[in-house]
């Protein structure tokens, strides 16, 4: 892949997790009342309270996003939201645990996360590229 098009697609993916870490942060109170977050909450014993639940998922979307629009730390960046992603499935798009328009609605997230996994993989796998932060430091 050339390096203008690896640019390009890491942009293409680092504005959804820019976009929604954004949103959550200047959202926070109401974020810390999602499903998801809740259900994280449960599953840690009611351990940690869901605004640093909150925080942390817009945290890993912000930031993470940001590691790799400017392809720093990219490899890790790219496997810890491979891995967030994956969590996100089963705690906020459990579709085969609902019924009619939630059902769908949530397996249309559930399928497009598969995508965006895929994509984060390629970048986890790929060639930094000049384009990036880390390329610029010579080959790894």
């Amino acid at each position: 892949m050339s390096d203008y098009a690896n640019a390009l697609a890491r942009l293409m993916i680092s504005i959804v997790f820019i976009y929604f870490g954004f949103l959550q942060f200047t959202n926070i109170a109401g974020y810390t009342a999602n499903p998801g977050v809740l259900k994280f909450v449960a599953f840690t014993g009611n351990i940690i309270p869901p605004v640093v639940i909150a925080y942390l998922v817009a945290a890993i979307d912000f930031f993470g996003g940001l590691l790799l629009l400017v392809g720093f730390k990219l490899r890790w960046a790219a496997w810890v939201l491979f891995i967030f992603v994956a969590l996100t499935l089963f705690t906020s798009h459990a579709f085969w645990m609902m019924e009619g328009p939630a059902r769908v609605a949530n397996q249309g997230q559930f399928l497009k996360n598969i995508a965006l996994m895929g994509a984060l993989l390629m970048v986890a796998c790929n060639s930094l590229g000049r384009c990036s932060l880390d390329g610029r430091s010579g080959p790894r």
